[in-house]
């Protein structure tokens, strides 16, 4: 199983087995985003022996398509592992464009279940970002019942809502209110969530950061591929430390590595919804 991790700014000093990094315009909800020409920087990694993907995950209007034609097209040219993808188009233009790097679906909330990825598969995907929003026995189940590769996010804040619009901006623009940036709080219920507006439009995190450090070892034992960190404001030297501790993660020290994140991230972990199940109810009796 490779540990891939989701970098806040651009670097090189990358000691997990891979990085997924965004094409600026053509990707969300990462930390930072890169130019095209800028991956040639990154190209050192796969002379050492890590991997690289590429997040175009944006959904994608009539006016992207075609820079998101030219950037796939030169995607070719390097020796990505991957592209995550949204939008159906990238799926269209990979078929017509006879691009050959694989392609892994990465549709957020409806990553869910085992009927819809193989029938991607049978459009050609290998592999699945899993929602953040479905339990540990349901990524087992899908586990049982699909053979693309599953991606699986077990550290860092989690986007929770996204929206075109800029809805900070438009409130603050409405009421006279002096814009700082492109990071804000909501502050609810005693919790903090994060929220970005920037040109991509809106998006709130939770206010907790998933740990599921001593869930990695049944995530390999059931044979996910991919599990995924995200170092989205967290503290670059805390950032590596935990990527380090996971590295070296063992049946008899993963309750003290879990334990050392908690203290690396001030306590404000959760398991997310590994231990939730969603649960639909329905009002009244004549619906």
């Amino acid at each position: 199983m490779d540990l891939l991790t989701i970098p806040s700014k651009k670097e090189q000093n990358i000691t997990s087995d891979g990085v997924i990094l965004g094409i600026k315009s053509l990707s969300v909800n990462l930390p930072f985003y890169i130019e095209l020409e800028d991956l040639q920087d990154y190209m050192d990694l796969k002379k050492r022996g890590k991997k690289i993907f590429i997040m175009l995950n944006k959904n994608m209007h009539n006016k992207d398509l075609e820079k998101l034609k030219k950037t796939m097209l030169e995607l070719e040219q390097y020796s990505i592992d991957g592209v995550f993808y949204y939008d159906i188009s990238v799926v269209n233009l990979k078929e017509k464009l006879q691009i050959s790097y694989p392609l892994i679906w990465s549709q957020e909330h409806l990553t869910t279940n085992a009927g819809t990825c193989n029938f991607w598969a049978q459009h050609g995907i290998e592999g699945v970002y899993l929602s953040s929003e479905i339990t540990l026995n349901e990524i087992e189940e899908i586990r049982k019942n699909t053979n693309v590769s599953l991606f699986v996010n077990i550290f860092g804040y989690l986007p929770m809502f996204d929206s075109k619009r800029h809805l900070v901006k438009n409130y603050l623009k409405c009421f006279r209110l002096t814009e700082n940036g492109n990071l804000y709080y909501l502050k609810k219920e005693g919790n903090e969530y994060p929220i970005v507006d920037d040109e991509n439009g809106t998006t709130v995190y939770s206010a907790h950061i998933l740990n599921a450090a001593k869930e990695v070892l049944k995530l390999q034992q059931i044979g996910t591929e991919y599990v995924v960190l995200n170092s989205f404001l967290i503290e670059e030297e805390a950032f590596h430390q935990i990527v380090h501790l996971l590295q070296n993660l063992t049946e008899e020290n993963q309750e003290q590595i879990e334990n050392t994140i908690n203290k690396l991230c001030r306590q404000n972990v959760d398991k997310g919804f590994l231990y939730k199940e969603t649960i639909y109810k329905i009002k009244g009796e004549n619906v």
